[in-house]
C-alpha cells in the first residue's frame, strides 16, 4: 500500500474515532469507549483500513510507552511517600496471592507454570488510564478513595518491570542474571523515587533555558525516546524507560509548564492507546469463542472485586469503602495487553491466548460505565456510614434500596453544607 492511502486511511480512522468519542460523550459515556469502537470499526475485523499487524503492533507499543511517560510525570512523589505503605503492601500481598493461587491451578490441571504466571500477572494489574479517568467522573481523584485508588496503581506500575522481565526469560532457567536484572530494575525506581522525594525541584537546563515555549514539547518528548532507547541497552523496555523518564521531568522546576504543553498531547496519546485496543480485537474470534471470553472476564471481575475488598479490609479500611475502590480496581489493564505481546514473543501463549487476553481486556475497559455505576453506589454507603454486607449487596443489586441510599446521601450533603 501506498504512502498516499495509509494516509487518507490513517485520516479516516482518527476522525471517526473523533466523532466515535464526541458521542459517548454526549452520552455521558466514557469517551475511550469511541476510540475502541473506531479501532474496531476499521481494524481487521471491519473495513481493514488498518491491518497490516506490524502497524497494529506499533501503534500499540507507541501508545503504551507515550502513556506510562505521561502517567510517570503527573506522579507526585511526594505525596506518594506519605502512604505508600498501604499501596505498596496491598499490591505485593495481591501479587502473591494470584501467583500462588495460578500455581496451584498449574498443578492441578497441568498448565505450563509460565502460563500460570502470565495469568496471575495480568489479574494483578488494573488500568491507570481508565481508572483515573473513572475516577475523574465520579469526583473521587482528590478523595481517601482516590489517593488509595491512585496509590495502588503507581505501585502496579512499578511492578511491571519484573513482571516483564521474568516473561521475557520464560524459556531459559530461572538464572542469577534474570534475579540480578529483576532487582536491579525495582531498585532503580525505589532509588529514583526516594532521591526526588527529599530533596527540592530539579532544574534541567534544556526545559529552563528554552527561548520558545513551543519547543517545550519537543524537547520533553525527545528526552521520553531517550531515555526508553538507552535502557533497551541494559535488557530493559523501552515502556519502563519512559517511566522514568515522566518520573524525573515531573520534578523539575518546569514541571508545570511541561505538562501543560504536554497536556493536550496527552489526550491524542490515549486516543491512539485505546484506537491500537480496537485494532488488535477481533470480532470472528469473540463470535467463535463467546462463552469463553465471557466466563473469563465474569470470572476475572468477581474474582478482583472480592479479592480487592478483602484485602484492603486488612488495612482497616472501611468495608463499603473498600468494595467502592475494588470495584475501580476491577478492570484489566493496559498493560495486560504488553505482558500478552511479551508472552507470544517469547512463546509462552499463542495466537489463541493472545486473542483471548485483548478480547477480555478490551471489553473489561468498555464496560466502564458499569464499574462507575457500582462504586458510586458503595460510594454513598459508605458515606452514610453503613458497611454491613447486607447494604452492600443490596445497595449493588437493588435499584429501589440505591435509589433510597442515593437520597438519603444527597439530604446529608444538603445538611453538612448549611443548605
Amino acid at each position: 500500500m501506498n504512502n498516499e492511502y495509509v494516509f487518507a486511511h490513517l485520516t479516516v480512522v482518527i476522525l471517526v474515532a473523533a466523532i466515535s468519542g464526541v458521542l459517548l460523550a454526549r452520552l455521558n459515556q466514557p469517551i475511550m469507549i469511541g476510540y475502541i469502537l473506531a479501532g474496531v470499526m476499521f481494524g481487521p475485523s471491519g473495513f481493514s483500513f488498518i491491518s497490516s499487524q506490524d502497524q497494529i503492533h506499533f501503534y500499540s507499543e507507541l501508545g503504551i510507552l507515550l502513556l506510562l511517560f505521561v502517567i510517570g510525570m503527573e506522579l507526585n512523589i511526594k505525596s506518594f511517600l506519605k502512604m505508600w505503605k498501604i499501596p505498596t503492601l496491598f499490591t505485593l500481598i495481591q501479587v502473591g496471592t494470584n501467583t500462588i493461587l495460578a500455581l496451584l491451578f498449574s498443578f492441578v490441571f497441568n498448565w505450563p507454570i509460565y502460563v500460570s504466571l502470565l495469568v496471575a500477572f495480568i489479574i494483578s494489574l488494573s488500568s491507570t488510564a481508565a481508572i483515573v479517568k473513572v475516577l475523574e467522573h465520579i469526583g473521587e481523584l482528590r478523595t481517601d478513595v482516590g489517593h488509595i485508588s491512585i496509590g495502588i496503581l503507581v505501585a502496579q506500575d512499578i511492578v511491571i518491570v519484573p513482571m516483564m522481565l521474568i516473561m521475557r526469560e520464560c524459556k531459559n532457567a530461572l538464572s542469577i542474571s534474570i534475579i540480578f536484572d529483576v532487582i536491579v530494575a525495582i531498585g532503580l525506581v525505589v532509588l529514583l523515587i526516594k532521591y526526588l522525594g527529599r530533596r527540592e525541584k530539579i532544574i534541567v537546563p534544556s526545559l529552563r533555558f528554552l527561548s520558545n515555549a513551543e519547543l517545550t514539547p519537543v524537547v520533553t518528548l525527545g528526552l521520553c525516546f531517550a531515555a526508553a532507547s538507552i535502557v533497551v541497552l541494559f535488557g530493559l523496555s523501552e515502556a519502563y524507560g519512559a517511566f522514568l523518564a515522566g518520573l524525573f521531568i515531573g520534578n523539575t522546576q518546569e514541571r508545570q509548564n511541561v505538562i501543560n504543553s504536554v497536556k493536550p498531547i496527552q489526550n491524542v496519546l490515549l486516543m491512539a492507546f485505546f484506537l491500537s485496543i480496537g485494532l488488535m480485537f477481533d470480532v470472528k474470534f469473540l463470535i467463535d469463542n463467546w462463552y469463553v471470553v465471557l466466563l473469563t472476564l465474569l470470572g476475572v471481575t468477581i474474582w478482583k472485586i472480592v479479592s480487592n475488598s478483602l484485602l484492603l479490609r486488612v488495612f482497616s479500611i472501611e468495608m463499603a469503602k473498600s468494595v467502592s475502590i475494588g470495584i475501580i480496581l476491577a478492570q484489566l489493564g493496559e498493560f495486560s495487553l504488553l505482558l500478552a505481546n511479551v508472552a507470544v514473543q517469547s512463546q509462552t501463549i499463542d495466537g489463541f491466548g493472545q486473542k483471548l487476553i485483548v478480547c477480555v481486556t478490551a471489553l473489561s475497559l468498555s464496560i466502564s460505565s458499569i464499574f462507575i455505576s457500582l462504586s458510586t453506589k458503595t460510594k454513598n454507603l459508605s458515606f452514610l456510614g453503613d458497611n454491613s454486607i447486607t447494604s452492600i449487596l443490596k445497595v449493588l443489586f437493588s435499584k429501589r434500596f440505591s435509589d433510597e441510599v442515593k437520597k438519603l446521601t444527597v439530604k446529608h450533603i444538603a445538611i453538612k453544607s448549611g443548605k
